[in-house]
């Protein structure tokens, strides 16, 4: 059989077009695989800087892929973990922090949200750092940067702190115990001798024990102060709702300041409304308005103090209102920032005016947090303060 000329140069044809396309096709792969070698060369080198940026920073960082395996190290973090970084590489972050769950995933990588600042403890270390961590997936796989900084001596320098502050409050809390006995006796048999000498016409030692008495109450005052104000730094006094008739308080605290609003030359008035029996713990709000009052009475002299009560509501709940106003020398705005913070007044001009160590306000802000109350204060230099007191208004009611 033979094959036409017209047949063979048609099989020519195509022969020599798809040699073309061949040939086509092998210079695209060609430039395929340049440009292949070239990213490559790119994405090495994007690395390595990625890398020595790394290494350069002051912190630790490691980059960890998705199993939680360390893929590289900088020296800051070999330090913090007292590891080469040749050691950390191909290891699991178990081995180095705890920031992971239960199946041993890195905690970042269950949410995809950043971890903020938190602290953390190495593993097999006493040390502790300041750790955050982020996921990079900005190519084909996911990479969590974490980051840490070494805050071991920060941490130390904050536990000797608490040392500190319990052996304060410690010997405080003796300290109190001890003065409180003696105090005791003094006031009981200075008030006995104040009796006694009701019927006899010596004047001058009826005043000297008077003013026996009253240097007596204050230290005494001081030293309970104290005492309650390290039981409520250590936690040790709990709330205790009774009823409570507004009649009685007002009572009470009308008795009890009495003496020292006069010795002051103070005006003590009482406005409040018709207010239903409520439950709160009486002996904790009794000692807030009474150390309110006190120290009303104290900044004011020849003026008036006055205590109104009342109900209210805020945010659609029932408070009760204790509003303590005076006439007195009021205050500045900074003075208004610290005094909540106990000592403050002995550490300020005020001392040589006016006697007392700035506890009872520091007091006051403990115990209305406590009972889930809180206070605002406005003041003005000069003319006068107002102290007002909210605590939650729950209604007795007949079982």
């Amino acid at each position: 059989m033979s094959i036409s000329n017209n047949n063979t140069a048609t099989l020519e044809q195509q022969l020599l077009t798809l040699q073309e396309e061949v040939e086509a096709l092998r210079k695209k792969n060609t430039d395929l695989d340049e440009r292949l070698r070239a990213y490559s060369l790119i994405n090495t080198g994007q690395i390595s800087l990625i890398n020595k940026l790394i290494d350069k920073v002051p912190f630790g960082v490691m980059l960890l892929n998705e199993h939680s395996i360390i893929i590289h190290a900088n020296a800051a973090a070999g330090k913090i973990f007292d590891a080469s970084i040749s050691e950390m590489n191909g290891q699991h972050c178990n081995n180095y922090f705890k920031c992971y769950d239960r199946f041993n995933n890195c905690s970042v990588l269950i949410s995809d949200e950043e971890i903020s600042l938190q602290q953390i403890r190495c593993v097999n270390s006493d040390k502790y750092v300041m750790h955050s961590a982020f996921i990079s997936d900005e190519g084909s796989e996911k990479i969590i940067v974490e980051t840490f900084v070494d805050i071991s001596e920060i941490k130390q320098a904050e536990q000797e702190l608490i040392k500190v502050s319990k052996i304060k409050d410690e010997f405080l809390g003796m300290i109190s115990h001890e003065l409180r006995t003696p105090l005791n006796v003094i006031q009981g048999y200075s008030s006995l001798l104040e009796d006694k000498l009701k019927n006899f016409e010596n004047t001058d030692a009826a005043s000297y024990l008077m003013n026996i008495h009253h240097a007596g109450d204050i230290l005494l005052r001081v030293v309970n102060n104290l005492l309650e104000l390290s039981d409520l730094t250590a936690g040790k006094i709990k709330v205790d709702h009774i009823p409570i008739d507004l009649d009685m308080i007002v009572t009470q605290l009308q008795y009890r300041l009495e003496k020292d609003f006069e010795r002051q030359g103070n005006a003590l008035l009482f406005k409040h409304e018709d207010i239903k029996p409520f439950e709160q713990d009486l002996a904790l709000l009794m000692k807030v308005l009474y150390e309110l009052l006190m120290n009303a009475n104290k900044f004011t002299e020849n003026g008036e103090v006055v205590l109104t009560i009342s109900l209210l509501k805020r945010e659609g709940a029932d408070w009760i209102s204790f509003n303590v106003s005076d006439t007195g020398c009021g205050m500045t705005e900074e003075t208004i920032e610290q005094i909540f913070h106990a000592f403050h007044q002995a550490d300020s001009f005020l001392t040589r005016a006016y006697e007392g160590l700035g506890l009872g306000l520091s007091l006051v802000e403990k115990i209305v947090t406590l009972i889930n109350g809180h206070i605002e204060v406005e003041s003005e230099l000069g003319k006068g303060s107002n102290f007002a007191v909210f605590v939650p208004y729950k209604l007795v009611t007949d079982v």
